[in-house]
């Protein structure tokens, strides 16, 4: 059994490139799995009137649709950082995905802004970490 599994249910832990990547795959199912679950109800609340009685409880759809994709991608140990932005952590700074990318191609310390995000590649080849191997 690979060491992952077992670490599953542990929030915001450490992870190495080797473990992010493998879980990548996990990540963009679900991710995905969410995102075409809030596609309709996001078109419904951009149809309705901002003082459409039925709102809040679209709103609250629309809430729920996310609060749980952030839960089950909590439960790996990785991170949310934004809306469909999942970032597993490396001490330094965190290996940073968004959706719908194909791979997981960025990093971030934690003292940049999402908007702030560098090529993975070039970050690796500059400061050679640990995590990288």
């Amino acid at each position: 059994m690979p060491a992952l599994q077992t670490d599953i249910g542990q929030r915001d832990k450490l992870f190495n490139l080797v473990e992010a990547r493998e879980l990548l795959p996990l990540v963009q199912v679900i991710t995905n799995k969410h995102h075409e679950e809030l596609s309709p109800i996001r078109l419904r609340l951009e149809k309705m009137l901002s003082n459409d009685p039925r709102r809040a409880s679209v709103e609250q759809q629309y809430e729920q649709v996310v609060s749980r994709w952030r839960d089950k991608i909590e439960l790996l140990g990785a991170r949310v950082s934004g809306l469909w932005v999942v970032e597993f952590n490396v001490g330094e700074g965190c290996l940073s995905w968004r959706y719908p990318e194909l791979y997981l191609g960025s990093f971030r310390t934690h003292d940049k802004a999402l908007s702030d995000r560098q090529n993975l590649t070039d970050y690796i080849e500059e400061f050679d970490p640990d995590w990288a191997c």
